[in-house]
């Protein structure tokens, strides 16, 4: 009997043992296949993508597949989205339900580091907006860097990139450096670029996997704000571009008609495009100054509504001028080596060999800016729109008699008037530039 009370209290006592293991309170190990898989560090990003009204895209890149997940809000990131599909490598998450014109703070499961964006206007509303445009970095490192510290100092809300972000597509370390130059800058502005040339020695693959709608073609148009901004292909693989020469198809050209139709005639029309309908190198090469394909595009766009300026790059330098009523820039001095304009060209009301960026203030029919170079010397500054109304004010108020205001041209292709009263000036204000060299290429 000794013998079997001793048995039965072992295992009396081992009974206990497992019910403690199940009592409340007392943690449980979680089975193998349960365990949360280790978080993916990033590689490369965050950038913002398609900001829209109410909502924001956050893109990175993770070594691994794994699902997408970020945390956002306006105190603290204290909301979750997380990534439809299969586990990826190139992550895009949609933050959605913003209010507009607000400060969000976001996190990347992944990462420590907190960001903070501002989210779009709703569109329509007059602003004020302020737009960086750059381009042509060419992954040119040093130069590159430059530019992309100095327009990260800035802080707009919106930046529009005029193509060539790489020399050679194909190739991973020239993309790793490219968003290692402008994290800080692409964390915090949402990034709104146009395909260049270099972006299609690859056919275009690198620059659709990282930045391209993945449910549309590289042409599209966005709102924010008081502007409209149609972007457009001006190296289109299906129009048979190639790296050395340009090409717009008739769908594209058909789309951007179609798409000028739907916008208010009160909007500021922009159009980003690599290579643009106009420019004006001191020393010609093949497939370089202005694009007939272009040219023919934007001249079918401004029979259908005004088409307030083009912002161009492709050329290695900075231009403004005004050709036939349409006011366009070149704006490549984002990195790549500097070339030399002609200032002398008919047309061209300044040029300049330096490494640069534009920004731009819209408010109301109001539009203006300036264009600096890496030492935030001013080099250049424009109005591109203005009117008797001051942006904010009551209309009411403000609208001077009928009489004083200029009246637009009845020819469905001006573009620099408005219903509003809206006029074209030339530039207020051009300094001298000071000239950064660099070895053409």
């Amino acid at each position: 009997m000794r013998h079997f009370s001793a048995r039965g209290q072992a295992l009396a006592a081992l009974l206990a043992l497992l019910a403690c293991d199940r009592l409340p309170g007392v943690p449980q190990r979680r089975p193998a296949q349960a365990q949360t898989p280790a978080l993916q560090p990033l590689v490369a990003g965050p950038w913002l993508l398609d900001p829209e009204a109410g909502r924001m895209t956050v893109a990175w890149l993770t070594q691994t597949p794994s699902v997408g997940r970020v945390w956002y809000g306006t105190v603290s990131p204290d909301r979750l989205a997380t990534e439809e599909g299969p586990a990826v490598m190139e992550h895009r998450v949609i933050l959605g339900s913003l209010q507009p014109q607000t400060q969000y703070r976001y996190r990347v499961e992944g990462s420590d580091d907190v960001f903070v964006f501002t989210s779009a206007p709703q569109s329509g509303v007059e602003g004020p907006v302020e737009v960086l445009v750059y381009g042509d970095n060419r992954t040119n490192s040093g130069d590159h860097a430059l530019v992309a510290r100095s327009a990260a100092g800035e802080h707009a809300q919106l930046a529009l990139h005029t193509g060539d972000m790489v020399v050679d597509a194909n190739e991973p370390d020239l993309w790793r450096v490219w968003f290692q130059e402008e994290h800080d800058h692409l964390a915090t502005t949402p990034l709104v670029p146009t395909v260049g040339n270099h972006e299609i020695t690859d056919n275009g693959v690198a620059y659709a996997k990282y930045f391209q709608h993945r449910d549309r073609p590289a042409y599209w148009s966005l709102d924010y704000g008081p502007l409209h901004i149609d972007v457009l292909d001006s190296f289109e693989t299906a129009a048979g571009a190639t790296p050395h020469s340009a090409g717009v198809s008739d769908a594209q050209k058909a789309w951007f008609e179609e798409d000028l139709r739907k916008v208010p005639k009160d909007r500021h029309v922009w159009v980003l495009v690599h290579q643009g309908p106009y420019s004006h190198p001191a020393h010609v090469r093949p497939g370089h100054g202005g694009s007939e394909a272009v040219r023919s595009a934007i001249a079918v766009g401004r029979l259908v509504h005004p088409i307030e300026v083009v912002f161009a790059g492709h050329e290695h330098f900075y231009e403004r001028g005004e050709i036939d009523g349409l006011q366009y820039f070149v704006l490549g001095g984002g990195g790549a080596p500097l070339e030399d304009p002609d200032p002398s060209f008919p047309g061209v009301q300044t040029a300049q060999k330096a490494l640069s960026y534009a920004m731009v203030e819209v408010c109301g029919c109001h539009a203006r800016g300036v264009v600096k170079d890496i030492a935030g010397k001013v080099i250049d500054s424009f109005r591109l729109a203005t009117c008797a109304a001051p942006c904010g004010a009551p209309a009411q108020e403000v609208l001077p008699p009928l009489a004083a205001l200029e009246v637009p041209d009845a020819g469905a292709g001006d573009a620099g008037q408005r219903r509003r009263g809206r006029r074209r000036s030339r530039a207020e204000e051009t300094s001298d530039a000071g000239v950064t060299e660099s070895p053409p290429q």
